[in-house]
């Protein structure tokens, strides 16, 4: 298990095999997008000596506490992901960029304790605050000295990254799952979440493919009413629709279950007010599509919006998507999308007016 406070003592390993052993274990990144880490390593190796492995710890998903969690409870086992990544693909530097509070901390103490012959240099960096300050390019753009903001898709990190250097961005846990390869050749097959409830956000470890059902009847919490998958820039999942966790469903690694009587369409209103407030305004659809986004979502939550009104919103939902100077505005688009198709009936009544949420509470 990733979680084990056993790992957390330094073990180093320059394996000459781990980009090997990454291609055939399939890992893929955990913080969202979930690519091939395989390939995103040796893009850079192939750039050219010299590079950058950045550790993106800033977990700007406001749902998420399992990079935070990974930071405090095995640093070093994160830290040696790091390195080890680093050998493969002969990168020089390590940079750990992770938000303010228990975690920095954490992997700053680390960092102290490492063996004075690690051939890298290692480097810890406090993370700009943000939702989108967490999008890799927006990551190297602070480290840089420049404002949080996510660039461009033209020019690749791996080409043109930290100080103008090939760079790999990984998120904590992927890394973290790095070095438990290279100190042991293998990697277990689970899915660490947030499980977000009123009583506070637990993270769990669960084997991959495990019933969302099943996890939410352990944990006692009632999931009934469906759940949001993700995070902000999740999907939902209808009611009763069945649910194997896996990297591809639960993405960022969050799991938001709704109450009885609670709105989804009131929910995802919030949340994508959330995400037009966080946006940096650098685009069209960011400064005005997102808000424009909200506008419509709210109306809809409050039984506000007419036929024309919705189509509207679907409209919007469709401009934003691959449009974006990044992945922000077409992800919240996503979200919003994914709440009409498993909530057809809810979407209904509040075009009549009604809440099927609450009116079931009420009875």
């Amino acid at each position: 298990m990733i979680l084990d406070p056993c790992h957390d003592r330094p073990r180093p390993s320059g394996r000459p095999d781990l980009l090997d052993l990454l291609h055939r274990s399939g890992l893929r990144g955990r913080g969202g997008a979930a690519r091939p880490v395989a390939a995103e390593l040796a893009r850079v190796r192939d750039a050219g000596a010299g590079g950058v492995v950045v550790v993106n710890g800033v977990e700007g998903e406001p749902l998420s506490r399992k990079d935070v969690t990974l930071l405090t409870t095995v640093p070093h086992l994160v830290l040696d992901g790091a390195v080890a990544a680093a050998a493969a693909v002969g990168a020089t530097d390590v940079v750990v960029c992770a938000a303010a509070g228990p975690g920095l901390e954490s992997v700053r103490r680390a960092a102290r304790e490492r063996p004075d012959a690690v051939h890298v240099a290692l480097h810890v960096a406090e993370a700009a605050p943000g939702f989108v300050a967490g999008q890799e390019s927006a990551v190297v753009a602070h480290l840089d000295g420049y404002a949080a903001r996510p660039r461009g898709t033209g020019v690749p990190l791996w080409r043109n990254g930290l100080a103008g250097r090939p760079t790999v961005v990984k998120n904590v846990e992927t890394l973290a799952r790095v070095g438990l390869l290279a100190r042991d050749g293998e990697l277990p097959d689970t899915v660490l979440l947030t499980l977000a409830t009123t009583a506070g956000p637990r993270v769990r470890e669960v084997p991959a493919g495990t019933g969302l059902d099943d996890l939410l009847d352990r944990e006692g919490v009632d999931g009934s009413a469906g759940a949001l998958l993700g995070g902000y820039h999740g999907v939902w999942a209808a009611p009763g629709e069945p649910v194997a966790l896996t990297v591809g469903t639960v993405r960022a690694g969050v799991v938001r279950p709704l109450l009885q009587g609670e709105c989804p369409l009131a929910v995802t209103a919030t949340v994508v007010g959330h995400l037009a407030a966080a946006s940096v305004r650098q685009c069209g659809p960011c400064t005005f599509g997102l808000p424009r986004l909200h506008h419509l979502t709210t109306a809809l939550a409050a039984g506000r919006l007419d036929t024309d009104g919705l189509h509207e919103l679907q409209r919007t939902v469709g401009l934003l998507v691959d449009r974006g100077a990044c992945h922000h505005p077409d992800a919240s688009a996503r979200s919003v999308a994914s709440v009409l198709v498993a909530f057809p009936g809810e979407v209904e009544a509040h075009r009549r007016g009604t809440c099927l949420a609450a009116r079931a509470v009420a009875v």
